[in-house]
């Protein structure tokens, strides 16, 4: 249905402006800013990886890939927009918000984007 009709009148529907995406995923937090200057070495590298892409190998073998979202003290890590893959290659079982156990965690990579892939600059 391309229009309306309102009381016999032809109303054209609006078309409504999307807003420009400026960066594939945003991390939000509620945990007080830090200066950077007072933040240890590893915070601030856990902090550069906020909202970067994780590949996390798990002890049974599975690879999960998501954005990594937050860790605790434990080490354990959440990823937000998880995949699952069985077997590489083959489709991949989509999960969402996902708790990775320190104890699972064979290996950890960081996917960055090839400059192949990334978006050109002008």
């Amino acid at each position: 249905m391309s229009d309306l009709s309102i009381s016999g009148a032809q109303v054209q529907p609006q078309p409504h402006p999307l807003p420009p995406v400026t960066e594939p995923f945003r991390i939000t937090t509620n945990a007080p800013q830090m200066c950077d200057a007072n933040l240890t070495p590893g915070r601030r590298k856990l902090q550069k990886w906020l909202g970067r892409v994780l590949r996390i190998v798990i002890t049974d073998g599975r690879v999960l890939v998501g954005f990594f979202n937050c860790t605790d003290r434990d080490a354990n890590i959440v990823l937000s927009m998880c995949a699952e893959y069985l077997v590489e290659g083959q489709e991949p079982r989509l999960l969402g918000n996902v708790m990775v156990a320190k104890k699972h965690i064979v290996s950890l990579n960081i996917d960055e984007p090839t400059p192949s892939t990334s978006l050109p600059t002008q």
